[in-house]
């Protein structure tokens, strides 16, 4: 059996950050399907957004514990048994990303969005983890 390399496949699979290398290594990400996720560092809040095409709000998890984020779910594709395809490329199976940030994180606040195909997950940090601006006084 011949495997082709596309240089998508290369680059994705070079640029897979450490953290999830370990992860999928050690067995802590149960995923048969990888999402983007970006995430965004605002003053007051952490903003994530991830690709999840086709998914309902009922279908995607979402825990908040402490400093980690944790997304899951899982696509599902009917499957005909006649059917024939030359190429399947839509995501079919569970996945789970997994954030941890040097802050504590408030879960109570956060809120997510889920429109056309993009989630988006607003997630407020500890007041005493936002920065503080003190002002010099002089004598």
């Amino acid at each position: 059996m011949t495997m082709y390399m596309t240089p998508y496949r290369r680059s994705h699979s070079h640029n897979m950050n450490l953290s999830d290398r370990i992860a999928r290594n050690f067995g802590l990400e149960n995923s048969d399907v990888h999402i983007p996720v970006d995430v965004k560092d605002e003053k007051d809040a952490f903003v994530l957004s991830a690709i999840v095409p086709g998914l309902t709000a009922e279908e995607i998890e979402i825990e908040i514990l402490d400093d980690t984020v944790s997304i899951s779910g899982e696509f599902k594709r009917e499957v005909e048994e006649e059917e024939t395809y030359l190429r399947r490329e839509r995501p079919n199976g569970n996945f789970r990303r997994s954030f941890r940030f040097a802050t504590k994180l408030v879960a109570e606040n956060a809120e997510a969005k889920l429109e056309n195909g993009m989630l988006s997950l607003h997630i407020p940090k500890v007041p005493e983890a936002q920065p503080k601006s003190i002002k010099v006084k002089t004598k």
